[in-house]
């Protein structure tokens, strides 16, 4: 095994991260249903793209961590579509999220580990995995390059890291209708049916994360190559792929 024990007593935590790990506490046993009713379904879609591209490991022994890892849908999507894969470990900071991903998994894929940590100090080993993937979830981490920096030290050489994220949209109009349903709608349907706080958090989260063409630089700073990335909606989501250099 390739992770060490995590538990958030273990955790170290800035006071922005002990505020999402409450805030996705909170939300865990609504979460699923409010991602495929306020995106449409369109989120499974864009995480199902993105394991579909995963390298192929023809060894049939690929470790995949993914960070942030929420309920557990890219792990569970992952381990019944990814057969050249035999290893899956989620980690994230909220425990509330990690029992709903756990009770998900125990009927059909019990072997899927769930670790309980933040993407700054991931429980794992250099070199471990061939594929690291963060879904929707590197916009709440407070230190973003200190989590890149770990995707890259875990990543095996030649491994390959998945960001799949809301941006800002560089289309003036798409950035308007999404700036209105953000701060106007969402909430108001999270709300009713979750927090709305949690719900209001979002488009705030979303205008913190830098242009894409900066979000290039900062991965190929760090280490990374043949960064790829795909826009959909007018570049509001973006699946960025790159390649630890070997």
């Amino acid at each position: 095994m390739s992770t060490n024990n995590s538990s958030s007593k273990e955790m170290i935590l800035s006071e922005k991260s002990t505020q999402i790990q409450s805030m996705f506490d909170k939300i865990s046993k609504r979460y699923d249903f409010l991602n495929r009713l306020l995106s449409a379904g369109q989120d499974t879609r864009w995480r199902n793209k993105m394991i579909s591209s995963f390298p192929k490991i023809h060894t049939k022994k690929g470790v995949l961590y993914d960070i942030a890892c929420g309920t557990g849908d890219v792990l569970l999507n992952a381990k019944s579509k990814r057969k050249d894969y035999a290893t899956f470990v989620g980690f994230d900071i909220s425990e509330g999220m990690l029992t709903q991903a756990k009770l998900r998994a125990q009927a059909k894929y019990s072997d899927v580990q769930f670790v309980q940590a933040s993407a700054e100090k991931i429980p794992a080993a250099n070199h471990s995995a061939d594929c690291v993937t963060i879904s929707f979830g590197l916009r709440n981490v407070d230190n973003r390059e200190q989590a890149l920096r770990e995707f890259h030290r875990i990543l095996k050489t030649g491994g390959t890291l998945f960001v799949l994220e809301f941006f800002q949209s560089e289309n003036t109009l798409i950035a308007k209708l999404f700036d209105f349903y953000f701060k106007n709608i969402l909430p108001k349907i999270g709300g009713f049916i979750s927090d709305r706080a949690a719900y209001e958090y979002l488009p705030k989260s979303v205008s913190t994360m830098p242009k894409g063409d900066e979000f290039k630089k900062i991965l190929s700073e760090i280490g990374f190559v043949e960064i790829e990335q795909t826009n959909w909606l007018a570049g509001a989501t973006r699946l960025f792929k790159a390649v630890k250099k070997s």
